[in-house]
């Protein structure tokens, strides 16, 4: 945490005479947390990113008079959200609602506003640490409301900003004022720096959402009833990109009108099909198999045997029941997204579909919930987006059949010398036991 109030920690230069800024104050106006910055040299006045979140890693500069964005770092999204944001401020009244659990002293505020629904889940899985760890503070939580139910236990104070993800870019001086009044009566405040990727070891999935994960010790008894969910999203498709290059590199609001048109009409279809043919082929091996697809669309189109989840409404019901789905799969099979997140939290395993310009991105949506090298290796599969059904499939049941003796491999238990030399059986004896089971229910 960095202290935000009465005067923030920020270090940053002019960008015309070097001089070091000035700090005055802060000012937080949705999901950026800025600092107050005057030149005592130039006179001008700046806004500058506090080292949290993705401003951690490439603080931006705004000038107040102009608006233009000093961006050192080459991020273009980062300041180009900051330049239009600024540029199309507004001062309109949102819904703030405020629930009060404890008696605020020295609180930290973990501000998890953004415009993408992962960067919001990101954030809010840094309250562990300050929960747990921060046992003099108390930890204001300001979210929007679609993250509301996945707030655990133990927050002091939850401020609830009924704002869309469309607007969650927004600078809004109301909501600024807001949470000005509410901090200031405070002799210091401090801040979350929000890690934009919490290390696995800071947090509990279950603690957030209430589902535990699937239990990776019962993969062959649940084998009975294998069990793999389609994630299914219509703006980033299982496709052949070659041929959505077309689209791919339009504009952007020429791009939209086009997945409107050509992408809506033929590439969703076309995804529908793979899935469909997908589980077609895993159910050849697996006839007991239980397939489903989970995501925002609309529902409808797939065989009865296929369990549509989809909706065009998403709420705190359904991503709950969604959840609970992963938690029952042994492999979720998703593209590389924010969608992903959740489901590798709480699946046995992750088949995941990287667009080629996502490369760079990979792992960045997946929640790990091993700290065993090898073992997250097994279990988080990644394959190109163009990939075809025949590939994905034979990747999918190679998980299935074959992840339980690997994890034999990896368990520091059966790799211990000191234990397997007082008994150099157990390995062998465990490793026979559960090949006979693979085997005796057709498995293998």
């Amino acid at each position: 945490m960095i202290i935000l109030h009465p005067i923030p920690d920020a270090v940053f230069n002019c960008p015309y005479c070097q001089e070091h800024l000035e700090v005055r104050g802060w000012y937080v106006p949705g999901m950026r947390n800025l600092s107050d910055l005057k030149c005592p040299q130039c006179k001008l006045k700046f806004y500058g990113d506090l080292a949290v979140g993705h401003g951690l890693h490439y603080p931006m500069l705004l000038e107040h008079e102009t608006g233009i964005v000093h961006d050192n770092y080459g991020e273009e999204w980062f300041a180009q959200w900051l330049r239009d944001s600024y540029a199309n401020r507004v001062d309109s009244s949102v819904k703030f609602t405020v629930e009060n659990f404890s008696q605020l002293k020295e609180p930290i505020l973990l501000n998890c506003l953004d415009t993408l629904y992962g960067h919001s889940i990101l954030k809010l899985l840094n309250a562990q640490y300050y929960i747990d760890h921060c046992l003099d503070h108390e930890l204001i939580l300001l979210i929007p409301r679609f993250l509301r139910w996945m707030v655990p236990d133990g927050v002091a104070e939850i401020w609830t900003v009924d704002l869309s993800l469309n607007h969650g870019v927004e600078w809004n001086d109301w909501i600024a004022s807001e949470i000005k009044c509410r901090i200031e009566p405070f002799e210091a405040c401090w801040l979350s720096v929000a890690f934009s990727h919490p290390h696995s070891e800071d947090f509990t999935i279950e603690r957030f959402t209430r589902v535990q994960p699937f239990p990776v010790d019962e993969w062959i008894d649940r084998l009975k009833r294998p069990t793999v969910t389609f994630i299914w999203r219509e703006d980033r498709l299982w496709s052949d990109e070659k041929r959505n290059s077309k689209w791919r590199d339009l504009p952007l609001k020429l791009k939209r009108r086009f997945l409107k048109t050509e992408m809506l009409l033929t590439q969703r279809v076309k995804q529908k099909q793979k899935v469909i043919d997908l589980a077609c082929e895993l159910k050849t091996d697996l006839p007991r198999l239980d397939f489903a697809v989970v995501g925002i669309g609309k529902p409808g189109g797939f065989p009865e045997w296929i369990t549509d989840l989809k909706t065009l409404e998403p709420g705190e019901e359904i991503e709950k029941k969604w959840c609970e789905r992963y938690a029952q799969s042994h492999v979720v099979i998703g593209v590389h997204g924010s969608n992903m997140l959740l489901p590798s939290a709480h699946a046995g395993a992750i088949v995941e579909l990287v667009p080629n310009p996502h490369w760079g991105n990979l792992v960045q949506d997946i929640l790990l919930l091993s700290d065993d090298i090898r073992e997250s290796m097994f279990r988080y599969r990644f394959l190109s987006i163009e990939s075809s059904v025949n590939t994905v499939a034979n990747c999918t049941l190679s998980l299935m059949r074959r992840l339980p003796v690997a994890l034999l491999n990896f368990k520091r238990s059966l790799s211990n010398h000191e234990i397997l030399k007082k008994n150099p059986w157990q390995l062998i004896n465990k490793i026979r036991k559960m090949r006979k089971t693979l085997a005796d229910n057709d498995y293998t």
